[in-house]
């Protein structure tokens, strides 16, 4: 089973017999079976026939409407559709299963740290940066065999000190200073820029979690709360340096944000302007609907990476033999 992105600003999506067909000015754009999807993802202003809506509610598959940016607007779900079994499956994994995913997760993330400090230094790399790719291949190679909860937080903590230091050696020059992890409140425009992107990811992943049936506050490394959605807090750990991490770089580089003129200072803290919340939403939607290359050896957009985590975690709580496949960057 597979989940149907729809990224288009405007066309109408029906059924033909068992195809879902995607048109656009009476274009046929795309054809997908209905028997091999379990949920419909909306992001643009689509026209979904009633047929179609039909067939999908009898089916048991769900469909969500989201902005062009990832918040999710409303879903529709079939009235006997539910995962109650799913979520005491998640709650019944022991610690030490938790632990084989948070590995995993933390592993990825790492990983993912590595790659993009490597990327962003092909031409040139300075000596602060070379050091700091060593003692992240260092600390990834320590996550192995049975580490406590305590021992992996630690080593994630001294990574992503020496990621944030090589981060911002390279981005000095361009005015914005990294001084490690302050989300809440932001306190420069580099830590503003990381909690927004942070949190517009957090959003799509949670509503991909309830899709799916799974509990958000159920988590395997961090500790949830009422306010706290601890599992969205660890699987966005791979995606911090793998899509959003990235992206800002790229706004920064390319002068699109700009240090002294995006943000604003208010409440103790500092926040993107209301002009460069537009610009990211609107940059971050291009860039998330374009297509890369999936685990699943078919092209997709960035937004079914999310997906492609959600559904290994499912198959994590089902089966924890199986391991947890986390996305890397290559």
């Amino acid at each position: 089973m597979r989940s149907l992105y729809l990224i288009r600003s405007h066309g109408q999506v029906g059924l033909d017999g068992e195809q879902v067909v995607v048109r656009c000015n009476q274009e046929e754009l795309e054809r997908v079976p209905l028997p091999q999807l379990d949920q419909i993802l909306v992001h643009g202003n689509l026209q979904l026939t009633t047929p179609l809506i039909r067939a999908c509610l009898e089916r048991q598959v769900s469909i969500a409407f989201f902005s062009q940016s990832g918040w999710c607007q409303g879903r529709l779900h079939p009235i006997d559709k539910g995962y109650r079994n799913r979520m005491r499956h998640q709650q019944m994994l022991n610690l030490q299963e938790r632990q084989v995913a948070a590995m995993s997760l933390i592993r990825g993330k790492i990983a993912n740290c590595r790659v993009l400090l490597l990327r962003l230094t092909r031409r040139q790399r300075r000596e602060e940066v070379s050091n700091a790719l060593q003692r992240l291949g260092w600390l990834l190679g320590k996550i192995k065999g049975s580490i406590t909860p305590e021992r992996l937080r630690g080593l994630e903590g001294n990574a992503a000190l020496e990621y944030q230091r090589a981060l911002g050696v390279l981005l000095d020059e361009n005015g914005f200073i990294v001084q490690g992890r302050q989300y809440r409140p932001p306190t420069s425009p580099f830590d503003a820029l990381s909690s927004y992107g942070y949190g517009v990811l957090g959003a799509s992943l949670q509503t991909l979690l309830e899709l799916h049936g799974l509990d958000p506050y159920e988590g395997v490394l961090h500790v949830g709360s009422a306010r706290h959605p601890a599992l969205v807090s660890d699987l966005i750990e791979p995606f911090r340096t793998l899509l959003v991490d990235p992206f800002n770089v790229w706004l920064i580089r390319t002068g699109r944000i700009k240090a002294d003129d995006a943000f604003e200072h208010r409440d103790g803290g500092v926040y993107l302007g209301d002009t460069s919340r537009r610009l990211w939403m609107k940059a971050w939607a291009k860039h998330m609907a374009e297509e890369v290359q999936l685990a699943s050896n078919r092209r997709g957009p960035r937004w079914e990476l999310l997906d492609e985590l959600v559904r290994s975690f499912v198959r994590f709580v089902y089966d924890p033999t199986g391991g947890l496949t986390v996305p890397q960057r290559r």
